[in-house]
């Protein structure tokens, strides 16, 4: 377990893969459990199955983005308040937290199992593709309380200082998923059904091992039943704290179904059949930016917390550095070996492979801004800055790829559908270049206002507004130090 001393004076190299890699592994492994579906139902059953699957992703992504909102939310807001040494605020947020995941998980059960079919429709499917859309998402919605369960858990778990064992307990659950998808569908025949089934199971295992960890003995923020009391404010401040990443999962799935829509206008279900593999494959770099993200997060918000400034600008430039460098990689992996990635997810289908190609073609091109605007957004969210965060994930989708989405295949046809994506990451790329070196200025400028202390004695000087409603609030324009008042609030 890694200790607050540690977090507060340790070499940020160090932290940085303690945290980093192992977040990283468990994004890749959590975000595989949807692309093993993919691969074994692009083999098994065609391009029809993956159309299927792809049509019934954005309803998917809706769930985990329930998962992210509360866990990513909850992570924050503890790692804020575990920088400034209140262990019981910190214990109150995951208390809620948890909370949180079973209401939600219920509400989804019934709201997903009377709604499934109607949110297929609205694309215009039919025939095969929609019957394999729908006998997937039923499954899915039934057990949609272990998938944000285990999304939610393992944030939390990161933040009490496991990422080691929240990257063990993600590789069980993607070895069961891989083990059961083989079983089911390669062996028992048992299609879009068997599929779901599986990637059930591989949710529920996490979940049932984050919550034996955090109801067990060893952790710090140990969760107990009699604690388990529901305050609206509490809650309230959980989902406000992860609304960016909620609305950065959501806005997937509403990017999804947008392309979904566009593909079947401009092209036919084989271009959402060669969306899904173009996805499936590009998805890997995308989480290995979210990982990074994501796991300095614990560093940012316990050292912002704790008023150690001139560490979290560190942390900052060493995470954009990986996430450059990653984006690199990744666009000359694909673009020397395009034909091999794409093959794993089809049976030979030589029109199929043509489409995909060529969209990938122009797809690739993201990957050189996308880490960098997704970690300026995940950044912000980590010191509660949440309104910078929502402008760069609501600008991205709002302002600048939906109506590129919608003008581009006016005059390209369906390679302005493949275009929109690409340019919208490098407009945003301009847009949090600005915001970035705004930032490492304000940091510098607090970093000089408060001479360092020594670990034991330094406190957090949080960044309130004139409400007095918070201890960690944002100003979008000056970052104003003021002494915490008495009362413990976030």
């Amino acid at each position: 377990m890694v200790s607050d001393e540690e977090m507060k004076s340790g070499d940020i190299v160090n932290l940085f893969l303690k945290f980093a890699f192992p977040t990283v592994v468990g994004v890749v492994i959590a975000g595989i459990q949807g692309i093993i579906d993919g691969l074994f139902i692009g083999n098994a059953i065609g391009s029809q199955g993956l159309a299927a699957i792809t049509l019934a992703y954005p309803a998917y992504m809706v769930i985990i983005a329930v998962g992210v909102i509360i866990g990513i939310g909850a992570s924050s807001l503890a790692a804020l308040q575990l920088g400034k040494e209140k262990l019981s605020r910190a214990l109150d947020i995951v208390h809620n937290a948890f909370s949180l995941c079973i209401l939600t998980g219920a509400v989804f059960t019934v709201a997903g199992l009377i709604f499934c079919e109607t949110s297929i429709n609205i694309l215009g499917a039919s025939g095969h593709a929609l019957a394999f859309a729908r006998d997937y998402l039923r499954i899915i919605f039934a057990g949609s309380v272990f998938m944000i369960l285990s999304v939610a858990l393992e944030p939390l778990v990161r933040n009490d200082g496991k990422p080691r064992l929240c990257m063990n307990i993600m590789i069980a659950g993607v070895i069961v998923n891989l083990v059961l998808d083989y079983l089911f569908i390669m062996h028992m025949g048992m299609g879009m059904v068997g599929a779901a089934f599986a990637t059930i199971v591989s949710f529920a295992l996490p979940a049932l091992l984050f919550m034996n960890y955090l109801f067990g003995r060893e952790a710090k923020l140990k969760l107990r039943l009699k604690a388990m009391k529901l305050k609206l404010r509490t809650q309230f401040q959980i989902l406000r704290a992860g609304l960016p990443s909620f609305v950065m999962q959501f806005s997937l799935a509403l990017i999804l179904f947008a392309h979904n829509y566009m593909l079947l206008r401009y092209g036919s279900e084989l271009a959402v059949s060669a969306y899904g593999i173009i996805g499936y494959v590009l998805s890997i770099f995308s989480m290995l930016f979210e990982g990074i993200a994501l796991g300095v997060q614990p560093i940012i918000g316990f050292n912002y917390g704790a008023g150690y400034y001139e560490r979290v600008s560190k942390t900052l430039k060493l995470t954009i550095l990986s996430c450059v460098l990653t984006g690199v990689f990744g666009f000359v992996l694909i673009y020397l070996f395009p034909e091999k990635m794409v093959q794993i997810f089809s049976q030979g289908d030589s029109e199929l492979l043509e489409v995909t190609l060529r969209g990938m073609k122009i797809f690739i091109f993201s990957l050189l801004a996308e880490g960098t605007v997704l970690l300026t957004a995940i950044y912000f969210q980590s010191i509660n800055r949440v309104r910078a965060a929502l402008f760069i994930y609501l600008g991205k989708i709002f302002v600048v790829l939906f109506p590129l989405l919608f003008i581009l295949p006016i005059f390209f046809g369906l390679d302005g559908v493949w275009a929109a994506s690409p340019a919208t990451e490098y407009i945003m790329m301009l847009v949090v270049l600005g915001m970035l070196l705004k930032e490492f200025k304000l940091l510098r400028h607090a970093a000089k206002a408060e001479p360092r202390q020594s670990a034991g004695t330094k406190k957090a000087l949080p960044v309130v507004r004139n409400s007095g409603k918070a201890d960690v609030e944002e100003n979008p324009r000056l970052v104003t130090f003021k002494p915490a008042e008495k009362r413990e609030t976030l």
